[in-house]
């Protein structure tokens, strides 16, 4: 009898163990899965549902208003109130610019919604983004930018927030979209429009590359701001000839910066050596990608371990040869001066807050280590200011602030070279960092240096350090 009644609970264990998994198999699809299965915009079912919710606005910091909705036949259609100002951030569809990334919190789908909501709610509003982008500033470097190609970026030095994000040629995301003809025209544009160059943008870094190499060679100390480098105006790294605009004489550390000397610096690299070069390419992300919802290219360098390794290096050195970075990897590696050493990853979105204002995430910085000592990175700041007060970057210099520059002319086999300009101010606390590039904006980098001063005193003067 008792091993009937053994026999009889086995049996019973069966079917209890059974709906046991069908429970736990839909509690997964139906409560855990089944935002993102809503949110799925392969979900034809889900489609009619996400029509009816009207969604969120993207704001700058201040609340301005960058990427709005407006009722449509079928739903809702996105609306940009800034235009071409903001274009590569808005985007012009949902695949473009900021869109695609941000789709699900703009919506309240996926994770940003309760898996009860569309039982509870039915149609609703989605989440409101809020970007860390100043608006009169971004305003002012579209402005400036205006019949020019390249970027412009801006960060915040404390927080790392990105201020100002603008690629030039820019367009209007309305127009896009407004016939196939100017689909078609938009696509095909020689000017590439569409490319968001301070992201995607890759370029030789020139003689901006400088205060890396001057970076390394410090924290490394394998030199100090005494040490004299002699420049003849020409030298010869096997056959390879490096030459500088003049020969310079005989120049300490500070003074090779200021008057940006190549062949100083490429015999600082040599001191370096490559393996510790590229250590230190590494310590700093120079050649990373970045952690934001947009798409970005990573830089490249020449092989520092070939049989071309010494000359690679002599080139690398002051920007040139086979090493390309990103404009966002040139504000980056300014940042990491500005901070004192440590490297941050740049961020966009301040905030994603319900319609009710509740709170649902906020952005920070992520630290991706320290590069540097804060002892080098105070003396290669304490040198850029040498090179905006008494250098080549003097079209940078701002009234009663100490700005700490460099600029760079990067070689460009198509015409004139590309002008760049890296600065941050004030140099004892920074508050700002701002980088640029102008395509074919000529040796010396003026043509950047002014864009930068311009931005940078609109961006300090809203923070009252100006």
């Amino acid at each position: 009898m008792q091993e009937l009644a053994r026999g009889i609970k086995r049996v019973a264990m069966i079917p209890t163990l059974g709906f046991m998994v069908l429970c736990l198999f839909l509690a997964y699809w139906q409560v855990l899965r089944a935002p993102a299965l809503r949110a799925d915009p392969y979900n034809t079912r889900a489609q009619a549902r996400l029509k009816a919710i009207e969604p969120g606005e993207l704001r700058d910091a201040g609340g301005n208003v960058l990427l709005g909705a407006k009722r449509a036949r079928d739903g809702f259609k996105h609306t940009y109130p800034e235009g071409r100002c903001v274009c590569h951030l808005t985007g012009y569809n949902s695949r473009s610019g900021l869109q695609p990334k941000l789709r699900d919190a703009l919506l309240g789908i996926g994770t940003y919604e309760s898996p009860w909501s569309a039982l509870l709610e039915g149609p609703r509003r989605g989440n409101d983004v809020t970007l860390t982008v100043d608006l009169r500033a971004q305003e002012l470097a579209t402005r400036l930018m205006r019949r020019r190609h390249g970027a412009v970026i801006a960060l915040d030095a404390q927080s790392g927030a990105i201020l100002v994000l603008v690629s030039a040629p820019g367009y209007d995301p309305e127009q896009v979209l407004s016939s196939k003809w100017d689909y078609d025209l938009f696509r095909e544009d020689p000017e590439a429009p569409e490319l968001n160059r301070a992201l995607q943008g890759l370029y030789p870094p020139g003689s901006a590359l400088k205060i890396l190499t001057l970076a390394i060679a410090l924290d490394l100390g394998r030199v100090t701001p005494d040490t004299e480098f002699r420049c003849r105006g020409e030298y010869t790294v096997e056959g390879a000839q490096i030459t500088c605009p003049r020969a310079h004489g005989t120049l300490t550390v500070p003074r090779a910066l200021e008057v940006s000397c190549n062949i100083a610096f490429a015999k600082m690299a040599e001191q370096v050596g490559a393996a510790d070069f590229r250590r230190y390419v590494k310590r700093f992300h120079l050649l990373d990608g970045f952690y934001l919802p947009l798409p970005a290219k990573t830089g490249t360098m020449g092989d520092l371990t070939g049989p071309n390794a010494r000359v690679i290096l002599a080139q690398a050195a002051f920007g040139q040869g086979p090493i390309i970075v990103t404009p966002m990897a040139m504000a980056r590696l300014t940042l990491t001066i500005a901070s004192g050493g440590r490297v941050m990853d740049p961020y966009l979105v301040s905030r994603i807050t319900r319609p009710d204002g509740r709170v649902l995430a906020t952005g920070q910085a992520r630290e991706l280590g320290v590069a540097i000592t804060p002892h080098t990175a105070k003396t290669v700041a304490g040198m850029m200011v040498g090179a905006v007060e008494h250098g080549t970057g003097r079209v940078a210099a701002i009234k009663g602030v100490r700005v700490a520059g460099k600029t760079g002319s990067a070689q460009n086999p198509q015409g004139k070279a590309h002008s760049w300009f890296t600065a941050f101010a004030p140099a004892e606390q920074p508050r700002v960092v701002v980088t640029a590039i102008v395509e074919h904006g000529g040796a010396g980098g003026a043509a950047a240096a002014s864009i930068v001063r311009q931005v940078m005193e609109e961006l300090l003067s809203r923070r009252g350090a100006l």
